[in-house]
């Protein structure tokens, strides 16, 4: 998270590869090149919601992948349904 304010990235759009070992699955955090907005892609293995597969368990994501980026400066988040 240091690296993003250097001078190698500043200004570049970055993405960050995000793993929850335990549960194997994670997503992609994708960065403005501003780095002042997040979008948040869940991957491998996506986590379904019991009962209804078709959806993204996107609570659990919050809770395990996005949530502890607070500590690193994150300031808020938008959830948004991004259904086909």
């Amino acid at each position: 998270m240091a690296l993003l304010d250097s001078d190698e990235v500043k200004e570049q759009a970055v993405a960050i590869a995000l793993y929850h070992p335990t549960a194997a699955t994670g997503g992609h955090l994708l960065l403005s090149r501003d780095h002042t907005r997040a979008g948040f892609s869940p991957v491998l293995d996506r986590r379904k919601i019991p009962g209804a597969p078709e959806m993204t368990d996107m609570a659990w994501y919050v809770q395990n992948l996005v949530y502890p980026l607070f500590e690193g400066g994150l300031l808020g988040y938008e959830l948004r349904d991004m259904a086909d």
